[in-house]
């Protein structure tokens, strides 16, 4: 497939299946550098396989699908590709008995953040303070709370500069502090030129940070909402929506 090298997701007739049970069922899907795409769906709509499948963690079972302008399926993202991605999933993918401070320095060595090691700690630094998490970078990451945690995933996800943020759940098990805290950091993240595409039930927070809406049910694209309508329009979509395709099969994430 071919496709212009700035565009982060180009994706034609994307199916995935898990055995015999199909969880996307030909998924057509172009994401454009800058956006903030939200996918919304009822549980079992194949969001989080969708988000699985761009951020190379699963393969697709058929279809095309380009990321920067290079062919992603059959053949798995190259290392270069990855390197342009950053993902946040349920987990936050820290070592738990190293602190924030540490987890990001041994991330920065992975993604071969910073030619010197001054200009590594001054990457971290910035890191830190983009989430807000001065006060806990020294701290035992096993004694930190739920967002505190998604912040530090966050810091993680972004340490190399990644052009695509790839975000499932972000939001849950925040408290409402943590919650101001988080959008902060994406909005700031975005302001910057940081596509991201991010799973979500939060209409509040979809309304706050996202450009573009897609609804999934059943594994196939049920809407694609361009902007993104107000919350009370957005809740009275999405319903209609879901209560229309509740008999749906799709996956279990």
């Amino acid at each position: 497939m071919e496709g212009a090298r700035d565009t982060p997701i180009r994706a034609r007739s994307l199916a995935k299946s898990y055995g015999l049970l199909p969880v996307l069922r030909g998924i057509d899907l172009e994401v454009e550098r800058g956006e903030c795409l939200a996918l919304l769906g009822a549980n079992g709509a194949g969001k989080s396989t969708l988000l699985r499948v761009l951020a190379g963690v699963a393969r697709p079972s058929k279809g095309e699908l380009a990321l920067f302008g290079t062919s992603c399926h059959p053949e798995r993202p190259s290392r270069e590709i990855l390197a342009r991605i950053g993902f946040v999933g349920h987990e936050p993918l820290v070592y738990r008995d190293l602190t924030p401070r540490q987890n990001l320095d041994f991330f920065a060595q992975l993604y071969r953040v910073g030619t010197t090691s001054a200009e590594r700690a001054e990457r971290i630094d910035r890191a830190i303070e983009s989430v807000r998490l001065e006060r806990h970078a020294d701290r035992d990451v096993r004694t930190l709370s739920r967002g505190t945690l998604q912040r530090l995933a966050l810091a993680r996800a972004s340490l190399h500069a990644p052009e695509l943020l790839l975000l499932d759940e972000p939001f849950t098990g925040l408290d409402a502090p943590g919650r101001e805290r988080f959008t902060a950091s994406l909005a700031s993240l975005h302001a910057g030129g940081t596509t991201i595409a991010m799973v979500s039930h939060d209409f509040t927070e979809v309304n706050a940070l996202s450009t573009r809406a897609i609804v999934l049910r059943g594994g196939r694209m049920a809407a694609d909402l361009s902007p993104v309508p107000p919350q009370p329009e957005l809740s009275e979509r999405y319903r209609e929506l879901v209560d229309d395709g509740s008999r749906d099969v799709g996956d279990r994430s």
